[in-house]
């Protein structure tokens, strides 16, 4: 009896142990619920706060367009006519520091219109800023850009009758946006003239004479562009205000170039951030506008965790604590408690049941393009061979490669080269039209398509090249073109048994690089014929 005596304390005191750490990882299992589901709330918050700053980029641009339409509707508007307009919508945008009408001005035509300005302003004249920061008289050159009309005239004077062609990056800005027909935004600016100091940006809009739709007409019949002159903050600020929820710290990042800008911070001095708040960052992108890539990268505040934080974890805890102390003195209570841990272990059982069927579809998902990934497409691959040979069907692989993606990587740098393949990726994805296509990554910068029974793999093709060109993603160090593009290799067979599915692989693969070999940004078929945009010229496959 002493001996059995002994044996149950042991065991009450050995439960107790066990009772009171389990229910420290029951309390600290509502924790991290209760953090998930702060993360959840979090990222819905920035999300929100990155809608309401794109509608407020969107709406001030549409600004540019009232103006546009002025000029498009006159072909001779007075400084009047300009400052009416401008002023009525300066008045309801308090975000836009200044709108201003640049004139396409030759070297003949200079003298004219510095007199016409003289008239009203008798010391008018073009400038340029020497390399010591002063204004002085702009040199003779082919053609100007200068600051004819300015609203407001306070605290503008010293941009009016500045030639913007005399900054090579405001220049080349200038050319891209005329050659586009596209509204155009420079990286950040400071503006001085205001106490703040806060940062800007200009953005360009190109006017032409009639509705050119080349390159060289654009060019001959451009007339000028309209300029705003945005204050990030404000319109940062103006954006945020009614957005609901408050206690998240904001910054606004300029990924476009290969060093990223900060461009706004809602909190003027870092601060010291716990590991909670670090684990919560958020990096959100906005929409493509003006040319730039432009990051949310959001980290709450500690008050707002705190205020979303509650006492049931710590309360579980506790309770379960002393449940457990209570229990002890009883044998009843190890019974039920064995019982209940039984329950537990049911239920957690089948909670990793459903983590291990929901961990089985991640496996099969590329993280960065939430296509099918490499896995997927070998599963896929193999099961649609074996369904060609029994039912005697055709099946077509389609190989895909983004052109000169390295240089694109080194040139606009990697959180960029991650968007172009994502970009690149639903492109690809939105041109299937069956269910029973597969578009998975293949590995880097490479694409493969799936398509059983297709007659037409290679018109496929070909609009997977077009659809991709459409996107308009800058591609500047590109052999091809200006904008991304890409080269695709098609196959297709009518397997049978003695088939061999890794040689159509081999051979679409090779496919897919004589169409890079051929000078890229076109499509190789197994059959006698290339499609390089669209075009379709005889050709023998030496792998047929």
């Amino acid at each position: 009896m002493r001996a059995f005596s002994i044996f149950s304390n042991y065991l009450v005191l050995f439960s107790i142990l066990v009772g009171i750490i389990l229910s420290g990882g029951l309390g600290y299992s509502f924790y991290q619920n209760e953090t998930q589901a702060i993360e959840s709330d979090f990222r819905r918050d920035v999300d929100d706060k990155a809608a309401a700053l794109e509608r407020e980029l969107l709406i001030n641009l549409e600004v540019l367009y009232a103006v546009k339409g002025l000029f498009n509707s006159s072909d001779d508007v007075n400084e009047a006519e300009f400052k009416q307009l401008a002023s009525s919508f300066l008045v309801r945008h308090q975000n836009i520091q200044a709108l201003e009408w640049i004139p396409r001005v030759s070297l003949e035509q200079r003298d004219k219109y510095e007199q016409q300005r003289r008239k009203f302003y008798p010391d008018f004249e073009f400038t340029e800023r020497e390399f010591q920061g002063s204004m002085i008289r702009a040199t003779d050159r082919k053609e100007y850009f200068p600051v004819y009309y300015v609203e407001p005239m306070e605290g503008n004077e010293v941009a009016f009758g500045f030639d913007l062609a005399s900054n090579p990056k405001r220049d080349k800005i200038l050319k891209k946006s005329r050659d586009l027909d596209l509204a155009l935004a420079t990286a950040s600016i400071t503006l001085v003239q205001e106490v703040s100091n806060q940062k800007g940006f200009l953005m360009f809009m190109p006017i032409y004479l009639g509705d050119p739709n080349t390159l060289i007409k654009r060019r001959e019949q451009l007339t000028g562009f309209v300029l705003g002159v945005y204050r990030i903050g404000d319109m940062f600020e103006t954006a945020i205000r009614y957005t609901g929820a408050q206690g998240i710290n904001l910054k606004l990042i300029d990924n476009t170039s290969i060093s990223a800008e900060q461009l706004y911070s809602s909190y003027a001095t870092e601060q010291h951030q716990d590991k909670t708040q670090l684990k919560l960052i958020y990096n959100k992108p906005l929409s493509r506008f003006g040319g730039r890539q432009w990051t949310l990268v959001a980290t709450p505040s500690l008050g707002y965790i705190a205020e979303r934080r509650s006492l049931l974890p710590f309360i579980s805890c506790a309770f379960g604590v002393l449940f457990v102390l209570l229990a002890g003195a009883y044998i009843s209570a190890i019974i039920r408690r064995s019982s209940l841990i039984k329950v537990e272990v049911e239920a957690r059982t089948q909670d990793l049941n459903e983590a291990k069927l929901e961990l089985e579809q991640l496996s099969h998902t590329d993280s960065l393009t939430k296509i099918a990934n490499r896995r997927k497409f070998d599963d896929k691959f193999e099961k649609e061979w074996q369904r060609a040979v029994r039912s005697k069907t055709s099946l077509s692989l389609i190989m895909i490669d983004i052109d000169n993606f390295k240089q694109f990587n080194d040139h606009y740098g990697h959180l960029a080269g991650d968007q172009c393949l994502r970009d690149v990726a639903k492109s690809l994805q939105s041109t299937m039209s069956r269910n029973t296509d597969l578009v998975a990554r293949y590995g880097g910068e490479e694409f493969v398509i799936l398509l059983p029974n297709t007659n037409e793999p290679a018109l496929l093709a070909d609009k997977c090249l077009i659809n991709v060109e459409k996107l308009r993603i800058p591609h500047e160090p590109s052999s091809v073109s200006e904008y991304v593009t890409i080269s695709i290799g098609v196959i297709s067979t009518s397997p049978t048994y003695n088939s061999d599915p890794l040689a159509l692989s081999a051979k679409v693969d090779k496919l897919l690089y004589l169409a890079k070999d051929l000078g890229k940004n076109r499509v190789c078929v197994d059959e006698p014929i290339i499609i390089p945009n669209g075009d379709v010229i005889d050709f023998k496959s030496p792998n047929k």
